[in-house]
């Protein structure tokens, strides 16, 4: 998940993202108090969640919102602010939050659960170490594999597969489809679950 956090005041940036992390320590997150630099990283990024702060100096949040989400109309926003009174205005942007500063980790974890657009934790980096042949399915089958003494050959035949497709998904050129990843579990006594954890 991509989030931005944007504040006029570093320090309640700093603090956000800080608290984001413990959250959710696999976020990608990045931080701006320059009110100027909020639409450039936004269009570089494409953040699946924006904090973004109501009064920042010459910039109304909500009618920043309204820009964000005309580039990309799903992105969650949450509004970060010291004022109650924006809270009915700031729904007319279809909001995912508001929060009133200062921010407590309970409502900062309530925001993040109940997005309005939710968003996947399978990350970009998965995606690359998966089709770089990193992939975890194939370790666990290669390992689970090993365990119960099956050599490839072994192991093909009770499948009912040939070997060179051992070989591509232990070495994560190919990845088994869901009804052969079910048979796969079945013979090696696991649950599909433990090889694709």
């Amino acid at each position: 998940m991509k989030i931005l956090a944007a504040d006029d005041h570093q320090l309640i940036v700093d603090d956000l993202l800080y608290s984001i992390k413990q959250l959710m320590p696999d976020a990608e997150c990045t931080g701006t108090s320059d009110p100027d630099l909020i639409i450039p990283l936004f269009k570089k990024h494409r953040f699946d969640v924006v904090f973004l702060d109501i009064e920042m100096d010459d910039v109304n949040g909500i009618a920043l919102a309204q820009k964000l989400q005309k580039i990309a109309p799903r992105t969650n926003i949450i509004y970060i602010t010291g004022y109650e009174k924006y809270a009915l205005e700031s729904y007319k942007t279809y909001a995912s939050g508001f929060l009133v500063k200062p921010i407590d980790e309970d409502m900062l974890k309530d925001a993040l659960d109940h997005l309005r657009f939710p968003v996947s934790n399978i990350t970009d980096d998965m995606l690359i170490r998966q089709s770089q042949g990193e992939a975890v399915i194939g370790r666990k089958i290669q390992k689970y594999r090993e365990e119960r003494g099956l050599t490839r050959n072994e192991f093909a035949e009770m499948l009912g597969c040939v070997m060179p497709t051992i070989q591509r998904w232990e070495s994560g050129t190919r990845v088994p489809d869901v009804t052969m990843l079910m048979h796969i579990a079945k013979v090696l006594g696991v649950g599909v679950e433990d090889l694709i954890g």
